[in-house]
């Protein structure tokens, strides 16, 4: 007998995660379900284990964290190379978003609609040049409420009548990052990763930027933890926009920004810059570090 939420959560994120928890069990998952889940992440896996992954392209989930990635990226700087081995951390990060999807439509109660890579259209302010720009992407999961009366249920009235769709973004993270995601506090936390900057372009896109959207944590070093859904605040995706906008500004005028993201997030950013003796994750670090 299919377990699903008994009681009634105050927000998405808690019942997300107890949908999420539910679909879990060996008890709850459908089996139709899983193996479409294995079939659609084996030709992601495999690409990820036999292929390089360095985007060609700027992409919601690529260049956007720092406005001076961007500018290199049209100047024509080349980024750095992913390590050789980082096929296998990238082939556990699809098989896992695959198995949250598989979790999350087992488990989910009538009265909602689960859609999962889902085919979006950018907003009518990306740049709309197809060589350097994609045009279109792809969210992880987007659930809309169907069924207003079966919905309260499960969610308090505030939530069904100002919320009735969210976008989730799924991102499966080391033991110290999970613990990080917890207690971050996204309106004010460095967004070195692009995450924050992902959800307010798709927001934008598909129209609930008003609804926020959330941030679900899967803690890859730990497989038995909860997954960690993150709310991310309407206004805090509005300043992403804003911010992007003048980012692609400058880049498609080939204006060098400057090290924005430093001056941002001062000396917090040191972690995602490469600066202070760390490696860093920007693509760029070695032309930003050059231009000062």
């Amino acid at each position: 007998m299919l377990s699903k939420p008994q009681t009634k959560y105050p927000d998405w994120s808690r019942f997300l995660a107890a949908v999420w928890h539910d679909g879990m069990s060996v008890h709850n998952m459908d089996k139709d379900i899983a193996a479409e889940a294995v079939k659609n992440s084996s030709e992601s896996i495999l690409e990820s284990l036999t292929r390089r992954n360095e985007s060609h392209v700027i992409r919601p989930s690529a260049f956007l964290s720092c406005a001076r990635q961007s500018y290199h990226f049209l100047a024509g700087d080349e980024p750095g190379k992913m390590p050789d081995n980082i096929g296998p951390t990238f082939a556990v990060g699809h098989l896992l978003h695959e198995v949250s999807y598989a979790a999350v439509k087992s488990a989910m109660p009538f009265g909602f609609k689960v859609e999962t890579e889902k085919a979006v259209d950018l907003p009518e302010w990306w740049v709309k040049e197809p060589t350097h720009f994609n045009q279109s992407g792809h969210v992880d999961m987007f659930i809309s409420i169907t069924d207003e009366e079966e919905a309260r249920k499960y969610l308090p009235d505030s939530v069904v009548n100002d919320q009735p769709k969210m976008l989730v973004d799924f991102k499966t993270m080391g033991g110290f990052s999970y613990r990080k995601h917890s207690k971050a506090d996204y309106s004010r936390a460095v967004d070195g990763f692009g995450y924050l900057a992902q959800l307010a372009v798709y927001t934008e896109a598909l129209g609930t930027l008003g609804s926020g959207a959330i941030l679900a944590g899967i803690n890859r070093d730990s497989l038995m933890q909860p997954l960690m859904p993150r709310f991310i605040a309407p206004s805090t995706l509005m300043k992403e926009v804003e911010r992007l906008k003048r980012a692609f500004d400058s880049a498609t005028q080939l204006q060098d920004p400057g090290p924005e993201f430093l001056i941002r997030h001062g000396a917090e950013a040191n972690f995602f810059c490469g600066r202070g003796g760390k490696p860093g994750y920007c693509p760029f670090k070695k032309a930003c570090k050059a231009m000062g």
